[in-house]
């Protein structure tokens, strides 16, 4: 057996613990000070990622409930409610003259829901007419919805308006139609 000095054995114990700090060291600090720094980069990134998501989710949420409502109110409307008829009344109602002319040419939105898009174009209306028919044809009982709206101003008057305006109407079961409407004031 070896036999060792008080100063070979504190030089042994001294190497074996230098080794096992440092073995510790290189096994368990370094790598989860690393790991630290690559979360401290990467949580905001995830969180702005999370973020995000959530806004997405809140938006989903509402395009959904809305898609719903739609097809709710949809569902609900009278089966003989015809959108050129109703269209035809608020115009009149409103002081704007009609055109008729049609075009076939809508987009289906599902195997059983078709759209009646009618195109109407004004010509020489004031803004408070524009705005009136407007208003109405949102705010009615009718799943009527405004697709594009268009305005500019009138070449031959500074206080009249010309608009061309995209009126969609959802119709279970039918085929899909369009129509464009033109009024000359």
């Amino acid at each position: 057996m070896i036999v060792l000095t008080k100063r070979e054995r504190l030089l042994a114990l001294g190497l074996a613990a230098a080794v096992s700090v440092s073995s510790l060291y290189a096994v368990v600090i370094r790598p989860t000070c690393y790991r630290i720094q690559t979360l401290e980069r990467i949580i905001p990134d995830k969180q702005s990622e999370l973020h995000a998501l959530e806004a997405k989710s809140v938006e989903y949420t509402t395009l959904r409930k809305g898609f719903e409502d739609f097809r709710a109110r949809a569902a609900a409307q009278d089966p003989n409610f015809q959108l050129l008829p109703y269209l035809e009344e608020l115009l009149d109602r409103h002081g704007l003259r009609k055109n008729f002319t049609m075009a076939p040419d809508a987009p289906q939105l599902q195997s059983d829901y078709s759209e009646i898009v009618v195109k109407i174009e004004l010509d020489g209306v004031s803004l408070k007419q524009l705005v009136g028919f407007l208003k109405e044809v949102e705010s009615s009982q009718a799943c009527t919805q405004i697709g594009s709206l268009h305005v500019r101003k009138n070449p031959t008057s500074d206080s009249l308006l010309d608009s061309t305006i995209e009126i969609h109407a959802p119709q279970p079961g039918q085929n899909p139609v369009a129509v464009d409407v033109e009024t000359h004031s």
